[in-house]
């Protein structure tokens, strides 16, 4: 019987509902499904995914580095839906080669509507067919580098493209300011100070605000990088002309997780 690593990191398929939902368990998800594998259980820290950090994740790339994940069949990590697409995208650039499903669940699983248990059931699938990546297990399996995050009906979207590889990735923690364009954005609301990076995303035409060039030449003149991400392969509009350091085909979860890479 082929042997899965299970690492827990907490997130609702590790939760329960009473007056709210909260941590219960980091391997309940084992107590609802009858697999076909041998499972061996660890888990660095449990919290809700909206509270992952950069702390947190230099942790977890630490403790998978330490679990020699070559003697299994694949690694299944369970993890919070909130930032599960960044999670996803920062281990499939440092684990390109290697097995590793990322599975969280929309609802507590003892919710008969939970998607938590076939997520897991999927992922379990997936390893032992002899498939290779890191992938997210969310209604279906998906490239983690390439999975954007839910949306507010809970719908994960495969999105852009693989980007390079990135040669012998080090993660390296930085202070990353992510920025979404908006009617009237005031550019100078934004306080650059200990900003090591800037990334900028488009609106979905590959487009941006006309004051944001102002802004970027503002970046580069304090010696900040900003880069523009957009999931499409081109910009095709008058506004996006003179625009410098447009990522085409990535998603925001896979910029933002490379540039800690670098």
């Amino acid at each position: 019987m082929k042997k899965i690593l299970v690492i827990a990191t907490g997130g609702t398929i590790a939760s329960v509902k009473d007056t709210c939902i909260h941590l219960d368990r980091p391997f309940k998800i084992l107590d609802f499904v009858n697999c076909d594998a041998e499972f061996e259980c660890k888990s660095p820290f449990s919290v809700l995914s909206e509270n992952i950090d950069l702390t947190l994740w230099d942790r977890l790339i630490e403790f998978i580095d330490g679990c020699d994940i070559d003697k299994y069949a694949g690694v299944i990590i369970l993890h919070g839906s909130d930032t599960l697409a960044f999670t996803g995208a920062l281990l499939a650039n440092l684990y390109c080669d290697k097995t590793i499903c990322l599975v969280a669940s929309d609802k507590p699983l003892e919710d008969s509507t939970s998607n938590g248990v076939r997520n897991f059931t999927d992922a379990v699938e997936f390893i032992l067919s002899g498939n290779n990546g890191v992938v997210i297990s969310y209604d279906g399996i998906k490239p983690a580098d390439c999975t954007a995050s839910a949306d507010g009906c809970d719908k994960f979207i495969v999105a852009g493209r693989p980007q390079p590889k990135i040669e012998s990735p080090h993660f390296s923690p930085k202070n990353i300011l992510v920025i979404t364009p908006y009617p009237n954005i005031d550019y100078d609301s934004y306080c650059l100070d200990n900003v090591d990076a800037v990334l900028h995303t488009m609106y979905h035409s590959a487009t941006a605000p006309q004051n944001a060039l102002s802004f970027a030449l503002k970046c580069r003149e304090r010696g900040i990088s900003i880069s523009f991400i957009t999931t499409k392969e081109k910009a095709e509009y008058e506004t996006s002309a003179g625009f410098e350091d447009i990522v085409y085909g990535c998603t925001i979860e896979n910029a933002y997780a490379r540039e800690l890479l670098k």
